[in-house]
Protein backbone atom coordinates (compact mmCIF):
# COMPACT_ATOMS: atom_id res chain seq x y z
CA UNK A 1 0.00 0.00 0.00
CA UNK A 2 1.21 4.03 -0.75
CA UNK A 3 2.87 5.76 2.18
CA UNK A 4 0.31 8.52 1.46
CA UNK A 5 -3.15 7.96 -0.51
CA UNK A 6 -2.27 8.84 -4.13
CA UNK A 7 -4.51 9.54 -7.05
CA UNK A 8 -3.45 8.26 -10.58
CA UNK A 9 -5.63 9.45 -13.88
CA UNK A 10 -8.24 7.54 -13.55
CA UNK A 11 -8.62 7.74 -17.22
CA UNK A 12 -5.29 6.29 -17.84
CA UNK A 13 -5.48 3.42 -14.61
CA UNK A 14 -6.77 0.09 -14.60
CA UNK A 15 -7.94 -2.01 -11.35
CA UNK A 16 -6.62 -5.44 -11.22
CA UNK A 17 -8.68 -7.90 -8.76
CA UNK A 18 -6.96 -11.14 -7.21
CA UNK A 19 -8.42 -14.19 -6.77
CA UNK A 20 -8.94 -15.15 -3.18
CA UNK A 21 -11.74 -17.62 -1.21
CA UNK A 22 -14.97 -15.51 -1.14
CA UNK A 23 -12.74 -12.46 -1.99
CA UNK A 24 -15.53 -10.58 -3.46
CA UNK A 25 -16.69 -9.23 -0.79
CA UNK A 26 -13.72 -7.54 -0.34
CA UNK A 27 -13.77 -6.34 -4.23
CA UNK A 28 -16.73 -5.21 -3.70
CA UNK A 29 -16.26 -3.01 -0.61
CA UNK A 30 -12.80 -1.62 -2.19
CA UNK A 31 -14.76 -1.32 -5.46
CA UNK A 32 -17.76 0.91 -3.46
CA UNK A 33 -14.94 2.69 -1.62
CA UNK A 34 -12.90 3.78 -5.18
CA UNK A 35 -16.63 5.12 -6.36
CA UNK A 36 -16.68 7.16 -2.60
CA UNK A 37 -13.60 8.90 -3.82
CA UNK A 38 -14.94 10.01 -7.06
CA UNK A 39 -12.45 7.22 -8.46
CA UNK A 40 -13.99 5.00 -11.96
CA UNK A 41 -11.00 3.08 -13.30
CA UNK A 42 -10.70 3.12 -17.22
CA UNK A 43 -10.53 -0.96 -16.89
CA UNK A 44 -10.69 -3.79 -14.53
CA UNK A 45 -9.24 -6.90 -15.16
CA UNK A 46 -10.27 -10.00 -12.69
CA UNK A 47 -9.46 -13.74 -11.89
CA UNK A 48 -11.53 -15.76 -9.79
CA UNK A 49 -13.72 -13.75 -7.04
CA UNK A 50 -11.92 -10.70 -8.61
CA UNK A 51 -13.49 -11.71 -11.92
CA UNK A 52 -17.01 -12.40 -10.23
CA UNK A 53 -16.94 -8.76 -8.43
CA UNK A 54 -15.87 -7.07 -11.52
CA UNK A 55 -18.75 -8.43 -13.69
CA UNK A 56 -20.81 -7.14 -10.57
CA UNK A 57 -19.18 -3.71 -11.36
CA UNK A 58 -19.06 -3.59 -14.92
CA UNK A 59 -22.67 -4.45 -15.63
CA UNK A 60 -23.47 -1.02 -13.63
CA UNK A 61 -24.14 -2.29 -9.75
CA UNK A 62 -22.64 0.60 -7.47
CA UNK A 63 -23.23 1.23 -3.34
CA UNK A 64 -25.83 -0.23 -1.85
CA UNK A 65 -26.70 -2.64 -4.67
CA UNK A 66 -23.22 -3.80 -5.58
CA UNK A 67 -22.84 -4.42 -1.63
CA UNK A 68 -25.77 -6.27 -1.37
CA UNK A 69 -25.37 -8.14 -4.47
CA UNK A 70 -21.58 -9.58 -2.83
CA UNK A 71 -22.95 -10.01 0.56
CA UNK A 72 -25.92 -11.79 -0.12
CA UNK A 73 -25.91 -15.90 1.33
CA UNK A 74 -27.68 -16.86 -2.25
CA UNK A 75 -23.98 -15.43 -3.96
CA UNK A 76 -22.24 -18.21 -1.75
CA UNK A 77 -24.97 -20.92 -1.45
CA UNK A 78 -25.13 -20.40 -5.66
CA UNK A 79 -21.52 -22.59 -6.05
CA UNK A 80 -23.61 -25.89 -4.30
CA UNK A 81 -25.18 -28.61 -5.41
CA UNK A 82 -26.12 -31.53 -4.60
CA UNK A 83 -24.57 -33.75 -7.03
CA UNK A 84 -21.34 -33.69 -4.97
CA UNK A 85 -22.42 -36.31 -3.11
CA UNK A 86 -21.95 -38.22 -6.18
CA UNK A 87 -19.29 -36.64 -7.73
CA UNK A 88 -16.66 -36.29 -4.95
CA UNK A 89 -16.25 -40.36 -4.22
CA UNK A 90 -15.26 -39.97 -8.01
CA UNK A 91 -12.58 -36.87 -7.60
CA UNK A 92 -11.04 -38.23 -4.37
CA UNK A 93 -10.31 -41.81 -6.35
CA UNK A 94 -9.69 -40.17 -9.58
CA UNK A 95 -11.84 -42.73 -11.03
CA UNK A 96 -14.64 -40.55 -12.50
CA UNK A 97 -15.75 -36.92 -12.15
CA UNK A 98 -13.34 -34.09 -12.78
CA UNK A 99 -14.69 -31.92 -9.59
CA UNK A 100 -17.07 -31.84 -6.91
CA UNK A 101 -19.00 -29.08 -7.91
CA UNK A 102 -20.89 -28.03 -11.23
CA UNK A 103 -21.30 -24.82 -10.79
CA UNK A 104 -24.70 -23.87 -13.09
CA UNK A 105 -26.28 -22.97 -9.80
CA UNK A 106 -23.60 -20.03 -10.19
CA UNK A 107 -24.49 -19.18 -13.59
CA UNK A 108 -27.96 -18.98 -13.05
CA UNK A 109 -27.79 -16.97 -10.54
CA UNK A 110 -25.48 -14.30 -12.08
CA UNK A 111 -28.01 -14.74 -15.18
CA UNK A 112 -30.54 -13.49 -12.32
CA UNK A 113 -28.65 -10.48 -11.33
CA UNK A 114 -27.42 -9.46 -14.49
CA UNK A 115 -29.72 -11.30 -17.30
CA UNK A 116 -27.97 -12.54 -20.17
CA UNK A 117 -25.23 -10.23 -20.15
CA UNK A 118 -22.14 -10.44 -22.39
CA UNK A 119 -18.46 -9.35 -21.85
CA UNK A 120 -18.79 -7.86 -25.18
CA UNK A 121 -18.30 -3.85 -24.64
CA UNK A 122 -17.70 -3.71 -21.15
CA UNK A 123 -14.76 -2.38 -19.36
CA UNK A 124 -13.72 -5.52 -18.45
CA UNK A 125 -10.89 -8.59 -18.91
CA UNK A 126 -11.43 -11.95 -17.38
CA UNK A 127 -8.65 -14.67 -17.03
CA UNK A 128 -9.49 -18.58 -17.19
CA UNK A 129 -7.79 -21.15 -17.92
CA UNK A 130 -7.05 -22.74 -21.53
CA UNK A 131 -7.17 -26.64 -20.32
CA UNK A 132 -6.73 -27.88 -24.11
CA UNK A 133 -3.81 -24.91 -24.64
CA UNK A 134 -2.56 -25.01 -21.28
CA UNK A 135 -2.40 -21.76 -20.89
CA UNK A 136 -3.99 -18.36 -19.27
CA UNK A 137 -6.35 -16.70 -21.64
CA UNK A 138 -7.54 -13.33 -21.04
CA UNK A 139 -11.19 -12.96 -22.35
CA UNK A 140 -12.93 -9.79 -23.82
CA UNK A 141 -15.91 -11.29 -25.17
CA UNK A 142 -18.75 -14.08 -24.68
CA UNK A 143 -21.42 -14.87 -22.32
CA UNK A 144 -20.44 -13.34 -18.98
CA UNK A 145 -21.75 -15.26 -16.23
CA UNK A 146 -20.41 -18.59 -18.11
CA UNK A 147 -17.14 -16.83 -18.13
CA UNK A 148 -17.42 -15.79 -14.49
CA UNK A 149 -17.99 -19.10 -13.14
CA UNK A 150 -15.47 -20.37 -15.80
CA UNK A 151 -12.84 -18.13 -13.71
CA UNK A 152 -13.68 -19.15 -10.32
CA UNK A 153 -13.51 -22.64 -11.22
CA UNK A 154 -10.93 -24.16 -8.79
CA UNK A 155 -9.57 -27.35 -9.42
CA UNK A 156 -10.73 -30.63 -7.93
CA UNK A 157 -13.48 -28.07 -6.29
CA UNK A 158 -15.76 -27.46 -9.66
CA UNK A 159 -15.74 -29.18 -12.98
CA UNK A 160 -14.19 -28.00 -16.17
CA UNK A 161 -16.49 -25.40 -17.35
CA UNK A 162 -17.47 -25.54 -21.39
CA UNK A 163 -17.91 -22.15 -22.30
CA UNK A 164 -18.89 -22.41 -26.29
CA UNK A 165 -16.16 -24.15 -27.73
CA UNK A 166 -14.07 -23.50 -24.69
CA UNK A 167 -12.90 -25.81 -21.65
CA UNK A 168 -11.89 -23.65 -19.07
CA UNK A 169 -11.01 -23.49 -15.01
CA UNK A 170 -10.18 -21.32 -12.75
CA UNK A 171 -8.21 -17.95 -14.29
CA UNK A 172 -6.01 -17.88 -10.98
CA UNK A 173 -4.37 -20.73 -11.46
CA UNK A 174 -0.99 -19.00 -13.05
CA UNK A 175 -2.63 -15.02 -13.39
CA UNK A 176 -3.44 -14.52 -9.77
CA UNK A 177 -3.26 -10.94 -10.62
CA UNK A 178 -4.27 -10.46 -14.61
CA UNK A 179 -1.90 -7.62 -15.95
CA UNK A 180 0.76 -8.94 -17.99
CA UNK A 181 -2.03 -8.10 -21.11
CA UNK A 182 -2.30 -4.65 -19.89
CA UNK A 183 0.85 -3.88 -19.88
CA UNK A 184 1.06 -3.14 -23.97
CA UNK A 185 -1.92 -0.72 -23.78
CA UNK A 186 -0.61 2.34 -24.67
CA UNK A 187 -4.11 4.41 -22.60
CA UNK A 188 -2.78 2.28 -19.61
CA UNK A 189 0.41 3.96 -17.72
CA UNK A 190 -0.74 3.03 -13.91
CA UNK A 191 -2.44 -0.45 -12.44
CA UNK A 192 -3.77 -0.54 -9.57
CA UNK A 193 -3.61 -4.29 -7.97
CA UNK A 194 -6.04 -5.20 -5.09
CA UNK A 195 -4.81 -8.40 -3.19
CA UNK A 196 -6.53 -10.13 -0.48
CA UNK A 197 -4.68 -11.99 2.85
CA UNK A 198 -6.07 -13.37 5.72
CA UNK A 199 -5.41 -13.06 9.24
CA UNK A 200 -2.64 -15.14 10.50
CA UNK A 201 -4.31 -17.97 11.73
CA UNK A 202 -8.15 -17.04 11.03
CA UNK A 203 -7.96 -20.05 8.55
CA UNK A 204 -9.06 -23.60 10.12
CA UNK A 205 -5.82 -25.21 10.31
CA UNK A 206 -5.00 -28.87 11.09
CA UNK A 207 -1.87 -29.87 13.01
CA UNK A 208 -0.92 -32.35 10.58
CA UNK A 209 0.22 -31.95 6.53
CA UNK A 210 -2.44 -32.61 4.42
CA UNK A 211 -2.53 -32.60 0.87
CA UNK A 212 -4.73 -29.42 0.73
CA UNK A 213 -1.60 -27.73 2.33
CA UNK A 214 0.94 -29.01 -0.48
CA UNK A 215 -0.95 -28.40 -3.43
CA UNK A 216 -1.57 -24.77 -2.08
CA UNK A 217 1.62 -24.38 -1.28
CA UNK A 218 2.79 -25.42 -4.56
CA UNK A 219 0.12 -23.15 -6.14
CA UNK A 220 0.99 -19.67 -3.85
CA UNK A 221 5.03 -20.94 -4.94
CA UNK A 222 4.46 -20.67 -9.02
CA UNK A 223 2.19 -17.55 -8.37
CA UNK A 224 4.70 -15.87 -6.50
CA UNK A 225 7.37 -16.53 -9.35
CA UNK A 226 5.01 -15.48 -12.01
CA UNK A 227 4.03 -12.37 -10.23
CA UNK A 228 7.60 -11.32 -9.99
CA UNK A 229 8.15 -11.72 -13.23
CA UNK A 230 5.32 -9.52 -14.60
CA UNK A 231 6.11 -7.09 -12.19
CA UNK A 232 10.00 -7.00 -13.88
CA UNK A 233 8.58 -6.62 -17.51
CA UNK A 234 6.44 -3.89 -16.32
CA UNK A 235 9.34 -2.04 -14.87
CA UNK A 236 10.78 -2.73 -18.21
CA UNK A 237 8.22 -0.89 -20.23
CA UNK A 238 7.39 1.93 -17.64
CA UNK A 239 4.03 1.32 -16.38
CA UNK A 240 3.39 1.83 -12.67
CA UNK A 241 2.43 -0.58 -10.67
CA UNK A 242 1.10 0.31 -7.36
CA UNK A 243 -0.59 -3.08 -4.94
CA UNK A 244 -2.79 -2.52 -2.49
CA UNK A 245 -3.69 -5.04 0.04
CA UNK A 246 -6.40 -5.78 2.10
CA UNK A 247 -6.69 -8.08 5.47
CA UNK A 248 -9.92 -9.77 6.11
CA UNK A 249 -10.67 -12.86 8.92
CA UNK A 250 -10.69 -16.12 6.65
CA UNK A 251 -14.21 -15.93 5.39
CA UNK A 252 -16.39 -19.02 5.88
CA UNK A 253 -18.13 -20.85 3.25
CA UNK A 254 -20.62 -22.17 5.57
CA UNK A 255 -22.09 -18.49 6.79
CA UNK A 256 -22.09 -14.89 6.64
CA UNK A 257 -20.38 -14.35 9.94
CA UNK A 258 -17.17 -12.48 8.44
CA UNK A 259 -18.46 -11.59 5.21
CA UNK A 260 -19.24 -7.59 6.58
CA UNK A 261 -15.62 -7.14 8.18
CA UNK A 262 -14.38 -8.62 5.00
CA UNK A 263 -16.58 -5.75 2.84
CA UNK A 264 -15.74 -3.17 5.28
CA UNK A 265 -11.97 -3.91 5.60
CA UNK A 266 -11.77 -3.65 1.10
CA UNK A 267 -14.16 -0.24 1.47
CA UNK A 268 -11.40 0.92 4.34
CA UNK A 269 -8.58 -0.05 2.03
CA UNK A 270 -9.66 2.17 -1.17
CA UNK A 271 -10.34 4.90 1.16
CA UNK A 272 -6.77 4.57 2.53
CA UNK A 273 -5.44 4.24 -0.79
CA UNK A 274 -7.04 6.88 -3.14
CA UNK A 275 -7.07 10.29 -2.44
CA UNK A 276 -10.07 12.48 -2.23
CA UNK A 277 -10.25 14.64 -5.57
Amino acid sequence: MPDTPFRPNPHRTAVVLGSSLLGVYAHAGFLNGLIDRGFHPARLSGASAGALAGALYACGLRGDDLRHAALDPKMRWSYFDLGFLWRMPGVGSVLWANGIFHGKGKVRHLRKLLGDAQLDGLKLDIAVTDIESQETVIRHSGPLPELVMASCAVPGLFTIQNVGNHRYLDGGIAAEYPFEHLLDRDDIDTILIHRIQHIENSSPVVNWETVAKSVGCTHHTACKALHAHRLRIAADRGKRVVEVTTTTPFPSIFNNRHAVPCYEAGHATALQSISPS
